[in-house]
């Protein structure tokens, strides 16, 4: 079946305008083109052999969508490393990113002066005191205990060892955030 530029147009979902453009990019004589429209001639296209022709162009153009989209993904690792983004914030342009980050600064500082929120550098001496001064005290009650009840240091060795044991699993189970495991203590 042979329809002009305008049908054919039609068939594809493309304005007539778009199609010109497409047709008119086609290099050499295809045999889905019976005749090239000139000043008052008009287009006159194969139509089974245009739509297959259609068919594969928006292929390509999809292809090549998919590759750009799997290098500016490929380049968005390089730059930014393996920190993944949702959807939605992929989507979001570069002035709502700017507003996203602002306004969860203001939420971060609004906490701290609340005092919602503390500084991982102020925690950690904190803590790495308070686990020194329990581990200290932790050792000490087989000592007391063994004076209390007139025991010699052998007799509560068994004593003395669970509790180092357990000291030294809540030493090691403890997780600093950034750390990959548990304390080398």
């Amino acid at each position: 079946m042979i329809v002009n530029i305008d049908e054919f147009s039609e068939l594809c979902g493309v304005t007539s305008e778009t199609m010109r453009g497409y047709v008119r990019a086609v290099e050499g004589n295809p045999a889905w083109l019976i005749e090239r429209g000139e000043r008052g001639r008009p287009y006159q296209i194969d139509a089974e052999g245009g739509m297959t022709w259609w068919r594969a162009r928006r292929k390509d153009e999809e292809n090549a969508s998919i590759e750009r989209q799997a290098k500016l993904q490929q380049l968005r690792l390089d730059v930014l490393g393996d920190q993944a983004e949702s959807e939605e914030a992929l989507a979001l342009s570069g002035k709502a990113r700017r507003d996203e980050y602002a306004a969860a600064m203001e939420r971060i500082k609004l906490r701290r002066v609340m005092g919602e929120l503390a500084e991982v550098g102020d925690l950690v001496p904190l803590l790495s005191h308070a686990a020194v001064e329990a581990r200290r005290r932790f050792q000490m009650i087989p000592g007391e205990y063994a004076a209390q009840m007139g025991m010699t240091p052998e007799e509560v060795r068994p004593l003395r060892d669970l509790i180092e044991r357990a000291v030294n699993g809540f030493v090691d189970a403890f997780v600093m955030p950034g750390d990959k495991g548990g304390s080398d203590a």
